[in-house]
């Protein structure tokens, strides 16, 4: 399986390679500029959500390639142009990635629909989004939890009527319900349950035994 920080370094990768991007930022785009120096055409990466589905892990990004447009915008065409291209490398590049073997199994899915701006932010910028997944099985990841062995219950739960119980007191009562005993739900309880007397008479081996439950 493929972990975030393996798929930040494909895209990071992607960006370092690619000769139409200067630089590159995973995360929200509102923090790129406090965290990296942004030279466009500038690719921006951020993870939407992941999904766990019969042992394949998803992740679905935002992906935001931009470039400068002139105050005039006479050059928003070619800037439209060649980020939707470098949009158009990125599942090409990821496909060659995964078709090679080299880090594994992963799928990208096979088609992105382009969504073009203007004006993004605080910067005079046009280019496109796209929004990519990222597939790999869980495999024996599923199975190396890093979990230690221990109590799956913190034993202070009852169970009344076939249903777990907590946080209240139990009263064991006598016969003219008279409380004789009661405790709470934490801790383990042993209950006897007395259905008669023996009486020894002397040394011999006469017993008497009187049942105090019909």
């Amino acid at each position: 399986m493929l972990t975030i920080n393996q798929d930040k370094e494909l895209f990071s990768q992607f960006a370092i390679k690619h000769k139409g991007i200067n630089s590159f930022y995973f995360g929200d785009e509102s923090e790129a500029d406090t965290n990296v120096e942004i030279i466009y055409p500038f690719f921006n990466v951020i993870l939407q959500n992941s999904t766990l589905s019969k042992g394949i892990v998803t992740r679905n990004y935002l992906c935001i390639v931009s470039d400068l447009v002139n105050k005039d915008v006479s050059n928003i065409d070619h800037v439209i142009s060649d980020t939707e291209q470098i949009c158009f490398d990125l599942p090409n590049y990821l496909r060659a990635v995964s078709n090679s073997g080299l880090i594994g199994a992963f799928k990208v899915n096979d088609s992105v629909t382009l969504t073009d701006f203007t004006e993004r932010n605080d910067d005079d910028v046009s280019g496109h989004f796209f929004d990519l997944t990222i597939s790999s099985p869980q495999g024996a990841n599923s199975c190396n939890l890093p979990i230690e062995a221990g109590n799956i219950l913190t034993n202070n739960y009852i169970y009344v009527g076939g249903t777990m119980a907590n946080g209240f007191t139990v009263e064991i009562k006598d016969q003219n319900g008279n409380v004789i005993q009661t405790f709470n739900t934490s801790g383990e309880y042993v209950v006897t349950v007395l259905t008669g007397i023996q009486q020894v008479i002397g040394n011999t081996s006469t017993t008497i035994t009187q049942d105090i439950i019909d």
